[in-house]
């Protein structure tokens, strides 16, 4: 049997995690059930008629969390970024070259201001998207708005790196924006009642369980099956609850370890629940 405090508890530790915690949690339960019982072993008739709620339920939440949290953008949001690091890396490497051969002085000082003016803008791949995309910017338009700048990138040959590397940004910018603009189209509120049929889906679930359970003269029969629920619950109360607050999502990152500012779905404060009862 699930204890009234377990149960208590999960409620309470799930209801004030992220969407992703929150999916995630529920999908294992689904998975256990659907480890227990098939066409060849069915769920005795209340649970197989609640299962199959629970199942509709969690999967409704599942395919819109995946619709705000995921996006067909982000590839291509990828492929613009990388082609901005490459041309960074690029830019910085010619104008370092120049700057330190002693040879020509007019594209020495040439590769030295293009250098200086990058340091000055902080221009750095391991930044995430948006800081990397604010600062390039910058960086373009301090170029694009002075003759010394562009004759010297042109001076020493950068002319292109500067061009692809400009056009990559504006690319990255341009494909973020309509990304926040794609997530922000998906009404917060949906969720926030998606999530809380969920949870009464499965309040009902273990209600019903344990009252099976607790009435079925075969103590073997749900062994297995309680037994798997109790342990995803202590696993979750081990690692997952007892990692602190765990209200922020991962947000999505660069391959090289930066990031940018997407993230989970806002949440409002829970509502308290009543703590439910297990039948004798």
């Amino acid at each position: 049997m699930i204890t009234n405090k377990t149960i208590a508890r999960t409620y309470y530790e799930i209801d004030h995690k992220g969407n992703s915690y929150h999916v995630n949690f529920y999908l294992r339960v689904l998975s256990r059930y659907d480890e227990e019982y098939d066409e060849e072993v069915p769920a005795p008739a209340k649970i197989g008629a609640q299962l199959a709620c629970f199942r509709t339920a969690i999967t409704a939440e599942d395919e819109f969390f995946k619709r705000i949290d995921k996006s067909d953008l982000t590839p291509q949001i990828q492929e613009a970024d990388g082609r901005r690091d490459t041309n960074t890396s690029s830019l910085r490497a010619i104008a370092q070259a120049f700057a330190m051969n002693p040879g020509d002085a007019q594209k020495q000082s040439a590769g030295q201001t293009v250098l200086d003016l990058m340091k000055h803008y902080q221009l750095s791949n391991e930044d995430n998207y948006e800081n990397q995309g604010s600062k390039t910017l910058q960086f373009c338009q301090a170029i694009d708005g002075s003759v010394q700048y562009t004759q010297a990138v042109a001076a020493i040959g950068a002319t292109p790196f500067y061009t692809a590397l400009k056009q990559a940004n504006e690319d990255c910018r341009r494909l973020i924006n309509q990304r926040n603009a794609e997530r922000a189209s998906a009404p917060q509120q949906k969720m926030v009642d998606l999530r809380k049929q969920t949870d009464l889906e499965y309040r009902d679930l273990i209600w019903i369980t344990n009252c099976l359970a607790g009435a079925d003269p075969d103590e073997t029969r749900f062994s297995v099956l309680v037994g798997r629920l109790n342990e995803d619950i202590n696993y979750y109360e081990k690692t997952i609850f007892a990692g602190g607050k765990g209200d922020e999502e991962t947000p999505d990152v660069k391959p090289d370890g930066g990031g940018d500012d997407g993230g989970d779905t806002p949440k409002p404060t829970p509502e308290p629940e009543p703590t439910p009862v297990t039948p004798e």
